[in-house]
């Protein structure tokens, strides 16, 4: 996820025109190909736009800074354009990652993806990026790659485009949900290889999986829900009802009734125990279950007083 350097705001549709602006010291390196885009570099010690140095802070102060500023507000919405695929995820992460994510939430009730909303309310134009709809609207360009630039010219549109207040709030969304599709997508990545097989296995489809992955769980959290409690553990798991009142993973009668007795026969077939061995008896091992063993192997294992865990799983 892109480190944030420069955080602007600006309120919609207000004779005041108030705005918070700051700069942000990255905590990597900037790339030679953003320096160019953006025009800012960073030294690890001074921050500069277009080579002039700012005045900058660490990405908490400014996210400290950010909710102390929304406090005069009553009821907030951030409105951005292309938000749902690009903004609202870097402030959600930074948000987090600093720990002020229950913070901001109090604060911020919503979400607007002011591209969703041009799509939905003006149909029919040639494009909906903002540097078009700046010309199509207001007849001049601007610095897309500067913040303050970016949002008064965001403003300038929508004003424009005579888009109102309800029109925000009709095309918004709770903030909570933009976190757990985070929070979602950040389990998804860590646990989606361990499922794979069960994809290979046609046991289910992949978009089940990247929902399970999701969820948080992995492989050997199945594994260990259907050895402790069965089918009716793993139906269970996948139907239960997070912070929205949505299900964890499904609570699809159809989904589970093809998925789930597949799964159960999955790990029944490949989780075999085979216990502590006493090098001094004579040990007796099926032919059937060193499937992934020589019997040279197993006597070797054995013979050094070793336990055996032999698990099957591709």
């Amino acid at each position: 996820m892109p480190h944030i350097t420069q955080i602007a705001v600006q309120i919609v549709n207000s004779n005041t025109k108030e705005q918070f602006s700051r700069y942000v010291a990255p905590d990597l390196p900037i790339t030679p190909m953003a320096e160019k885009v953006t025009n800012i570099t960073w030294s690890g010690r001074v921050l500069c736009y277009r080579g002039e140095p700012v005045d900058f802070v660490r990405i908490k102060t400014a996210l400290v800074d950010f909710l102390e500023w929304l406090d005069k507000f009553p009821t907030v919405v951030i409105v951005a354009h292309n938000g749902r695929t690009f903004d609202f995820r870097v402030f959600c992460n930074a948000f987090r990652s600093c720990g002020l994510q229950i913070r901001f939430c109090s604060k911020v009730s919503a979400f607007c993806d002011s591209l969703i909303l041009f799509r939905q309310k003006l149909l029919n134009l040639e494009k909906y990026k903002q540097e078009f709809l700046a010309q199509l609207f207001c007849g001049h360009t601007y610095n897309a790659h500067k913040a303050l630039d970016y949002v008064i010219m965001l403003d300038e549109i929508m004003q424009a485009a005579l888009l109102s207040v309800s029109d925000f709030k009709r095309h918004s969304y709770k903030t909570e949900c933009q976190f757990l599709q985070e929070e979602f997508n950040s389990c998804k990545s860590k646990n989606i290889t361990s499922l794979r097989p069960l994809i290979r296995e046609k046991i289910m489809k992949s978009c089940t999986t990247e929902n399970i992955a999701g969820s948080g769980l992995n492989l050997g959290h199945l594994r260990l829900i259907f050895k402790r409690s069965g089918e009716d553990g793993l139906v269970d798991v996948f139907s239960m009802k997070n912070s929205l009142g949505k299900p964890r993973v499904t609570s699809d009668k159809k989904v589970l009734g093809e998925c789930n007795p597949k799964l159960c026969a999955y790990f029944s077939k490949r989780i075999l125990l085979i216990g502590v061995f006493n090098p001094s008896l004579k040990s007796v091992c099926d032919d059937n279950i060193l499937t992934k063993f020589s019997k040279k192997h197993f006597c070797q294992k054995v013979a050094n007083g070793l336990s055996l865990f032999v698990s099957c799983r591709p």
